[in-house]
């Protein structure tokens, strides 16, 4: 298909440059003619084939070659953008309940990659300095995670480091 298709683009500027350069006169109109026929002979040529052997979309389109293949590296490079921005976005969202977190660290179902099935949230340890608003950090930041992405209390950890 791919072939048709750069002969019959090859042959259009071969008719463009011949326009061109030929002079007018009987034998322009001539050559015109020839190329005219060859341009039709390489248009209907792969109609022979489908009308001798019938239509084979695979052969068509060659989709029975192992050209097309996944990109492993630029799917995780979007999971990882995705992670990325929830991380950001949950940062944004605590800072603005006061809270300030050093990382979190999204983790996703094996199987069904775009399905959060774990954050980890981390602090330094200065943050917990017995300042009495933070007594009930983890219980507010628990409670607002789990409300957002629809997951248990229990997946969503506290780490001090």
């Amino acid at each position: 298909m791919l072939s048709w298709i750069i002969s019959i683009a090859g042959i259009m500027v071969l008719t463009v440059l011949l326009d061109i350069i030929l002079p007018e006169g009987q034998t322009n109109k001539y050559i015109k003619g020839i190329f005219s026929v060859i341009v039709v002979i390489v248009v209907i040529t792969p109609f022979a084939d489908i009308f001798k052997n019938g239509i084979d979309i695979n052969k068509l389109f060659d989709f029975s070659s192992n050209q097309y293949a996944v990109d492993n590296n630029y799917i995780n490079s979007v999971y990882a953008g995705m992670e990325k921005r929830e991380e950001t976005r949950i940062k944004d969202d605590l800072k603005a309940d006061g809270i300030m977190i050093e990382r979190a660290d999204i983790i996703l179902d094996a199987a069904d990659k775009k399905k959060i099935v774990r954050i980890n949230i981390f602090f330094k340890q200065s943050v917990f300095d017995g300042i009495p608003a933070h007594i009930n950090i983890s219980d507010t930041i628990k409670t607002r995670l789990s409300e957002r992405y629809r997951l248990k209390k229990e997946d969503i950890r506290i780490l001090i480091w």
